[in-house]
């Protein structure tokens, strides 16, 4: 009966162990094979706090990965030894994909990480825009006489990119204010922004994010 009764027992923390929350992560790496060997780290944290992390030697180009699951955190994924690092995502239940291409990563698979990687696009986007307004205006300045107009006609316009910029931040942080995206965004941002777009913060923020900063 003693030995009936062990066994009932050890199958039963079995079951607890197996049963516990999990999440996939499908990782896919395409025209890189410098990252076989790396090391794969993993990070959840919650409110800046790390509730698990992992590290896993790459061994092939598309691998699966079962993660506990901790409750809504910000996940972090580095390649050490790499031009991969920090890819910030949600950690949700279902599966997470991570395509790498060449050494742009591109997540997927859950609602949020949908988001994220439309952010992710957007913030490309502005990148490139700069960028290309930058080169545009370097082109234009052929002698010191004209250098003073045609800089201050730049400094406008990337004021201007700027602007529609911290619009798209405050949209996708007001968009994800009641998950761990947006509150990770929110604390991100919200000490470098101008007065006008902390008090627009201030008239969506939880009443979790309220007591940290002190907003009436």
């Amino acid at each position: 009966m003693k030995k009936i009764l062990l066994f009932a027992s050890i199958v039963a923390l079995f079951a607890s162990c197996t049963s516990k929350p999990s999440f996939e992560m499908e990782v896919n790496i395409h025209n890189n094979n410098s990252l076989i060997n790396k090391q794969f780290v993993i990070t959840q944290s919650i409110d800046g706090t790390t509730v698990y992390a992992d590290t896993i030697k790459i061994k092939k180009n598309d691998f699966l990965l079962k993660i506990p699951f901790e409750g809504p955190a910000i996940l972090d994924v580095s390649i050490l030894e790499s031009n991969i690092n920090d890819i910030l995502m949600a950690s949700e239940k279902g599966k997470i994909q991570i395509n790498i291409e060449g050494t742009k990563p591109y997540i997927s698979g859950t609602p949020l990480n949908d988001r994220l990687q439309a952010y992710y696009t957007g913030n490309d986007s502005i990148s490139s825009l700069l960028e290309e307004l930058r080169k545009e205006y370097d082109l234009k300045i052929t002698d010191e006489q004209s250098a003073a107009g045609i800089r201050e006609e730049y400094k406008q316009k990337r004021t201007q990119l700027i602007i529609v910029n911290t619009d798209r931040i405050v949209a996708f942080i007001k968009a994800n204010v009641d998950n761990q995206v947006g509150e990770y965004y929110f604390r991100k941002h919200y000490l470098t922004l101008n007065l006008e777009k902390k008090l627009e913060l201030h008239s969506f923020a939880t009443e979790k994010l309220k007591k940290e900063y002190g907003i009436p």
